[in-house]
């Protein structure tokens, strides 16, 4: 099915929902604004988990307006609702965006997506993280199609919650690899019920890039691709779906890689967490484990690598105060060394030693874990083109040439005398990638303050945003993002 396809119809249901709920039940905002840089290129943390709606480069404008349905309250069995937004930019990046077009349909505890929407997806605190490990709002999202659970349904008179997803989406037409698919899916459990102090949490999230073909000239048909194509079709789906075992060896429609790394590029995370409530306050703690192919998730020989997060946020409406989060990011294992852990329980795991040095990078799928050029995953594994010249590689089947490395992260929501901020600050130690050894440590600090400043008489706010980066993994910057934001209800 064409992207077009999804996106056209996610249009036409919008509009079908919008009329079908009776009275002024949407929501419409309109922003324009403006972003300056001092080396044409927006700060790390003003791009960083804007879900690609900001613009690379300094020096440019932009209007975005969106058209949301409210909740749907009538006695109807399927609950609609739907939302569009498009972005404008001009100046030294000209571009149309349409980051959401989505419709929903809900019927108890179960809803269908179609289209285009914003997703989060793993345990961690989505307001002000740096962004969670595989799938962190850092890219556009993916048109495509969703059956899910989106809240805890309970069980066991409420001590047990069960949620998780199931979708098919379409990468499109990249850089290096078109007509391809992603399959998603991810289930989270929780004990403790709902408004217990405490609660504990754990679940599995899976994504995987398949079918398609490449763009760019394949030497040896017979290594990675079978007539110059990657594996698909509704067998191949079916081990992409349930990637218990590797494909036949002595298959001749198979390519050589598939044998070992099973169709298509595998990676995902495991999570687990837990949530305190101390009445004024709200205590989370998380720990995020990545994978890539199933040779690091059966011997978890990563263990120590991945986003480990605390949370506390204010629960109270008033005070200065309103939430604090502080994570620090560790991707330098990669199953090249036997974590702590293991070492003090005598694991070696069936893969230690064998290089899985690859996080985000791939050698079918050359785009790597992104979508029209940025990360899906943590900011911090910065693509090539971001990087300093001197620190980068021409090889175009290394998307993430900077996926080794140590991060400190502090995120700080405030607000003052109606003014709403928000603070990040990063410092991290990078060391390039197993194909891009850095001789020496990038030290990298970045740094972005946000204030959102309330106009009662002329209506609306002002955002303004001022973002710093200085180090030696991407140019030195200053850069100032401002905007007037209006919404109609």
């Amino acid at each position: 099915m064409n992207i077009r396809i999804v996106l056209i119809l996610a249009l036409l249901l919008s509009s079908g929902a919008a009329r079908a709920q009776s009275g002024r039940t949407v929501t419409y905002t309109a922003e324009f604004g403006g972003l300056y840089s001092l080396n044409n290129r927006a700060p790390f943390w003003v791009r960083s988990n804007q879900f690609g709606m900001v613009p690379d480069s300094g020096n440019t404008f932009f209007f975005r307006h969106s058209l949301y349905t409210k909740e749907d309250t009538s006695a109807r069995r399927w609950k609609l609702q739907a939302g569009i937004e498009m972005v404008t930019m001009v100046g030294e990046e000209t571009r149309l965006l349409l980051p959401e077009a989505f419709i929903t349909a809900r019927r108890g505890k179960v809803q269908l997506l179609a289209g285009r929407k914003k997703q989060v997806h793993g345990f961690t605190d989505t307001t002000l993280s740096s962004g969670s490990m595989t799938w962190s709002g850092n890219a556009l999202p993916l048109p495509g199609i969703e059956i899910s659970l989106p809240d805890y349904v309970n069980f066991m008179n409420g001590f047990l919650g069960i949620k998780g997803h199931f979708a098919h989406a379409w990468f499109g037409n990249q850089t290096y690899v078109r007509n391809y698919y992603l399959h998603q899916k991810s289930l989270y459990a929780r004990l403790g019920r709902p408004g217990g102090r405490v609660k504990l949490y754990g679940g599995i999230l899976h994504h995987v890039q398949w079918g398609g073909e490449p763009k760019y000239p394949v030497p040896d048909d017979r290594w990675l691709t079978i007539n110059e194509r990657f594996a698909s079709g509704w067998n191949v789906y079916r081990d992409v779906v349930f990637p218990f075992h590797n494909p036949p060896r002595d298959s001749a429609k198979i390519a050589s890689f598939d044998f070992e790394n099973r169709y298509g590029n595998h990676l995902g995370q495991i999570d687990i967490g837990g949530e305190l409530n101390t009445g004024s306050y709200r205590w989370l703690f998380y720990k995020q484990l990545p994978f890539e192919t199933g040779q690091t998730f059966s011997s978890l020989g990563n263990l120590d690598d991945g986003v480990y997060g605390v949370s506390l946020a204010n629960r109270k409406p008033e005070g200065w105060f309103r939430r604090m989060v502080v994570e620090f990011i560790h991707t330098t294992n990669q199953g090249m060394y036997r974590s702590g852990l293991l070492k003090l329980l005598g694991y070696t795991g069936r893969h230690y030693g064998r290089n899985q040095n690859f996080y985000f990078s791939h050698s079918q799928y050359v785009d790597g874990w992104s979508y029209e050029g940025k990360t899906i995953g943590s900011p911090f594994l910065i693509p090539n083109p971001e990087i300093r010249d001197e620190k980068s590689i021409e090889a175009s089947n290394f998307f993430a040439n900077n996926n080794n490395i140590k991060a400190g992260y502090l995120g700080l929501m405030t607000q003052l005398s109606g003014v709403q901020m928000e603070t990040r600050v990063s410092f991290s130690k990078n060391f390039g990638s197993s194909a891009n050894v850095l001789p020496e440590t990038a030290d990298q600090l970045s740094f972005v303050h946000k204030m959102t400043l309330p106009l009662p008489q002329q209506g609306g706010f002002i955002q303004l945003n001022v973002g710093i980066d200085h180090g030696d993994l991407i140019r030195d910057n200053y850069g100032v993002m401002i905007s007037w934001k209006k919404v109609w209800e």
